[in-house]
């Protein structure tokens, strides 16, 4: 018994009663043709139409119904380390973010910069990966290509805030509204806090 494995995404199927009256099935795929002969029979050429009916009734039952995706290399993908969630959309690194919410809201802006929208995937911390095409596609329009308005944003990249006591300025990275705002202090760009709670930001002044 031989096995051929050819790869086609578009294969082409014909059937025909060539000169001899034989039936023949031809399956080309990858730029070769697979010729089988039914027979010469009524009662061949009726089981094939049957069994070719049965192929098409099983293809849409028993794969397309139960069909699920698997991660691709040009998706897009929200993982987490060191206390940061890292994001890349088609195999390019978009950044890193202080939580899971600010990093899918930054994973559809990207989406909209590019203009790209594949499937968006979380890696837990075993590599296993877990569909959250949902939880990022919420922060586009309803025409899937522009992002809504994120509520509660009060300040814009480089404001100047007071956190907490007010003893040293801190400078806003970005403000994600309800997904809080992160910020670092003046100076020393790598020291940094997400602050969830607007109350203890307020706007700098001497």
């Amino acid at each position: 018994m031989g096995e051929l494995t050819l790869h086609d995404t578009a294969p082409r199927f014909h059937v025909e009663r060539n000169d001899t009256g034989d039936v023949e099935l031809m399956v080309c795929a990858d730029g070769t043709a697979v010729r089988i002969n039914i027979g010469r029979d009524h009662d061949d050429a009726s089981s094939l139409a049957e069994r070719l009916r049965d192929l098409s009734e099983n293809t849409a039952t028993d794969i397309l119904a139960d069909w699920w995706d698997i991660p691709d290399e040009s998706d897009a993908y929200i993982s987490f380390d060191r206390d940061r969630y890292h994001v890349t959309l088609e195999g390019s690194i978009v950044g890193t973010f202080p939580s899971r919410d600010v990093a899918e809201i930054e994973l559809a802006r990207a989406m909209v910069t590019h203009q790209v929208f594949p499937r968006a995937w979380y890696i837990n911390d075993r590599g296993n990966y877990s569909d959250i095409d949902a939880d990022v596609r919420r922060w586009h329009d309803e025409g899937g290509d522009q992002m809504v308005p994120l509520p509660g944003v009060e300040y814009q990249p480089g404001d100047l805030v007071w956190h907490g006591d007010p003893d040293w300025p801190y400078k806003v990275v970005d403000d994600w509204g309800e997904a809080g705002v992160e910020i670092h202090t003046v100076g020393d760009p790598t020291v940094r806090a997400h602050v969830t709670d607007r109350t203890q930001l307020r706007p700098y002044s001497l």
